[in-house]
């Protein structure tokens, strides 16, 4: 797992548009700038030349944000997305880490929840709507997940206030 540099931001962005609905992903041209303004960090991993992941990490006062974790669809099943993982909450390993998981509704949403429960992340009882990255989207229902420990409800209003704020760059909805 190593930080990207702006020369390979284009192939990263790529691979989160093969992983993610336009709804969850923010638009290039606002990612790249957040990125050269060193909002947030991506990591990767790469076997040789390829690109097999990435992940953007946000360094924020409440928690550690991890806003986008994409596995390249033919590494899948592979463990590559433990590994990562892995490496990314010893990383943080003194810290507070969140992430946004959709509604469990269906059997890939209930995978997903599965894959970070296995890494000891827990669900969290509160949801929100996720703000839109552009006009014609939905928002997006989400739910939380969190390491080393649930939320108690006022440490989630901060979380959550601080997120809204700076990583959306919106006020609550």
């Amino acid at each position: 797992m190593k930080k990207i540099s702006i020369e390979q931001f284009d192939e990263v962005y790529h691979l989160f548009q093969q992983s993610f609905i336009p709804a969850e992903l923010r638009p290039y041209q606002q990612m790249k700038e957040l990125f050269e303004k060193d909002m947030f960090t991506i990591y990767a991993q790469y076997e040789k030349d390829a690109l097999l992941g990435a992940m953007i990490v946000w360094e924020l006062k409440s928690c550690i944000y991890l806003e986008n974790f994409a596995v390249d669809s033919q590494m899948r099943g592979k463990g590559l997305g433990s590994q990562f993982l892995k490496e990314f909450c010893c990383l943080y390993k003194d810290d507070f880490l969140f992430l946004e998981v959709e509604e469990p509704h269906d059997e890939i949403s209930k995978r997903r929840i599965q894959f970070y429960e296995k890494w000891k992340f827990v669900l969290n009882p509160y949801h929100y709507l996720q703000p839109t990255f552009r006009g014609q989207d939905q928002p997006v229902s989400l739910t939380m997940m969190t390491y080393p420990h649930i939320m108690s409800e006022e440490q989630y209003k901060k979380v959550k206030k601080e997120i809204f704020e700076v990583v959306y760059q919106k006020g609550e909805l």
